[in-house]
């Protein structure tokens, strides 16, 4: 269970409600007066603001013996070659494996840390390119190790695990190793695979391990000129990826309508290009899976997390047979903004006016703890000290040349680093959350496991920060100080639910329908390309919506199609997020329990069953249903609000 007062945390994104400031508690912490400016450099921002790396090293004096000492260390690794079939052997070289795991993780985050918030410091990059270089020697001299204990037949590990100083305590890493241990190939197979960049054994983040194609990909889009559009003022202006979301949610629909058209128009242009490059990732996905004899891609690609493709189809046919309230959505939507009919491009604009909310983090860090209540004391007291900056735990405010965006990474034995870019919105409050979720799931995580069992698998990683999300707009509505309010947040909500859910769906059933096409023989157009997606839309967003000629190129942007078969997590993720928060309402401290129970499991039981052990069954639809349920009953409320009838 929790320890307050303990050092853990984590991260990511989220919704954006409008709220009133809410009159709580005292104050958590006198913080000197600073309005953020992404234009302030670091030294700008008062110290309070920003993280605290000593608790990783010293100075960066102590980096550099450090990691010094640990170049001299990683091929003691190697002395152990050929050794492992002895139980003693073993159990020492994975002792000293994830010492050295560790301390590099610690080294490189140290690096990499110091990086985000000085992002063009050319010393700070050269030390994280010497840290990531590392962790790269720590995993080579490693490499022998799958070889042999996956040579080993099953009686020979049970022996292992069961002599005095065997591996006994990597059990469950060593199992979950052998467990795909047929999926391996002769030596020199695996040599050439791996010289082909098979990323099916990877003990990282695949979104970490870039293929030749995901690159070449990116640089087309990088390329690309984008055409000369119009903004709110009618002067002409050059669209390019970063502005083309503000285009796209434009109050004016004329600007808004350009700006989709012209993006989309200039996809087709490059069609052809973009349709070969896509095709050659999943063409490599499909050789990866076959090589080692799985018949399709999806199927390699979830053993590698020890999930089964039932989760995958359920998602697919779960939301395929609750479309009908995606279908009212759209009926609302065209209603409340007084459209005949709704285009792509009226679906990111907002619903309705919303008025901008102050939220400074002095009000964050008072409101965050009281909607998170229902989770009880002692969640609380972790997340209330993580919150005070005196603790070091966030770098909160934006600097000229800090990196955009937020994250947190996590070091075990230490407490997280939360990376912010505050700039006291209400969207910051719910950003914050979903953070938070992240980093007490890593938190809980590192309280009860060793460390080679902490690192929970994507597929259990949302769960935690939209679980936070859910409470927190839960509370907010319930503390809503006007309709205007209330209303503003239930659209809020709609969008997480119809973006997070709907639109991810929709996206991996495209990726899988492509990949069958692959495995089939059919060979891929950018007409094929375009049709599969345009069907997809017209039947996710139903009669009422109306599909334009280019629209069907979306597809061609996306990175998340790169991503080997991780999208359908999103969707996953906040199904069980909001039932998870649903039952926790529900049913008080027993739900609560079996969710923690979850949250500290790490990768010490198979994912699907530390997630049963929380009350939610991703192989059955009740979870995904639950959550569409909620979207059909916010629409519900919303249109009343409103006074419109759907």
């Amino acid at each position: 269970m929790l320890k307050p007062f303990a050092h853990r945390l984590i991260a990511v994104l989220v919704i954006a409600p409008v709220l009133s400031v809410l009159a709580l508690s005292a104050f958590a912490g006198d913080y000197p007066d600073y309005t953020p400016d992404s234009n302030h450099t670091r030294d700008q921002v008062p110290d309070v603001y920003k993280w605290d790396l000593t608790p990783l090293f010293a100075s960066v004096a102590d980096w550099e013996k450090a990691l010094e000492k640990l170049s001299g260390e990683v091929e003691r690794i190697e002395s152990y070659k050929g050794k492992l079939s002895n139980p003693k052997a073993m159990a020492e070289c994975l002792d000293l494996y994830f010492d050295l795991h560790n301390r590099a993780t610690h080294v490189q985050q140290y690096a990499a840390l110091a990086l985000e918030t000085n992002s063009t410091d050319q010393e700070k990059q050269a030390r994280h390119q010497r840290a990531l270089a590392l962790i790269d020697d720590v995993m080579n001299a490693a490499g022998f190790m799958r070889g042999e204990i996956l040579a080993l037949d099953d009686d020979a590990m049970e022996k292992a695990y069961a002599a005095p100083n065997g591996p006994a305590e990597y059990r469950r890493y060593l199992d979950d190793l052998r467990r795909r241990r047929s999926r391996v190939l002769h030596p020199e197979a695996e040599r050439v695979l791996q010289l082909a960049g098979d990323n099916l054994w990877a003990e990282i983040d695949l979104n970490e391990i870039q293929s030749s194609v995901e690159l070449a990909f990116g640089a087309l889009l990088s390329d690309i000129t984008w055409p000369m559009v119009h903004d709110e003022e009618g002067n002409e202006v050059r669209l390019a990826l970063s502005n083309y979301p503000v285009f796209r949610r434009s109050p004016n629909r004329e600007v808004r309508a350009e700006a989709v058209s012209a993006f989309f128009g200039t996809l087709r242009e490059f069609q052809h290009v973009f349709a070969q490059t896509l095709a050659g990732q999943f063409e490599l996905d499909v050789f990866y899976a076959r090589a080692r004899g799985y018949d399709t891609a999806i199927e390699a690609y979830m053993d590698k997390d020890n999930l089964d493709t039932a989760v995958h189809d359920n998602l697919l046919g779960t939301v395929n047979d609750n479309l009908k309230p995606l279908h009212r959505y759209v009926e609302l939507r065209k209603k409340v903004m007084g459209l005949d009919d709704l285009h792509i491009y009226d679906l990111y604009v907002p619903m309705v006016e919303a008025a901008e909310i102050e939220m400074p983090y002095e009000e964050a860090e008072r409101t965050l703890p009281e909607a998170l209540t229902p989770l009880g004391v002692e969640y609380v007291t972790v997340l209330k000290e993580g919150l005070e900056l005196e603790n070091g735990w966030i770098d909160l405010y934006p600097s000229s040349d800090k990196e955009a965006g937020a994250f947190c990474a996590t070091v075990y034995g230490r407490h997280p680093y939360v990376k912010m870019n505050y700039q006291n919105s209400a969207d910051d409050l719910s950003t914050l959350a979903h953070e938070f979720g992240h980093a007490l799931h890593s938190y809980m995580s590192m309280e009860n496991q060793p460390y080679q069992d902490f690192r929970y698998v994507p597929f259990l990683a949302e769960i935690a920060s939209t679980c936070n999300e859910a409470l927190l707009q839960d509370y907010l509505v319930a503390n809503a100080k006007s309709k205007e309010e209330k209303i503003g947040l239930l659209v809020s909500e709609l969008e997480t639910i119809r973006t997070t859910i709907y639109r991810q769906t929709l996206f991996t059933e495209f990726e899988r329908v492509v990949h069958g096409y692959v495995e089939d023989g059919t060979p891929i157009t950018a007409r094929l390309l375009d049709d599969t997606y345009r069907g997809l839309v017209e039947r996710y967003y139903g009669p009422g919506f109306t599909v334009d000629e280019d629209d069907g190129m979306e597809w061609a942007y996306i990175p998340h199609f790169y991503y080997k078969y991780y999208v359908y997590t999103y969707a996953t993720g906040l199904s069980c997020g909001l039932a998870i928060a649903e039952k926790v309402k529900a049913e008080g401290e027993p739900a609560v329990e079996d969710y923690f129970t979850m949250l500290e499991g790490g990768c010490s039981k198979p994912p699907l069953e530390l997630l049963e052990g929380a009350g939610v069954d991703l192989t059955k639809p009740q979870a995904i249903e639950s959550a569409l349920k909620r979207f059909d009953r916010t629409i519900t409320e919303l249109a009343e609000l409103l006074e419109v009838d759907v």
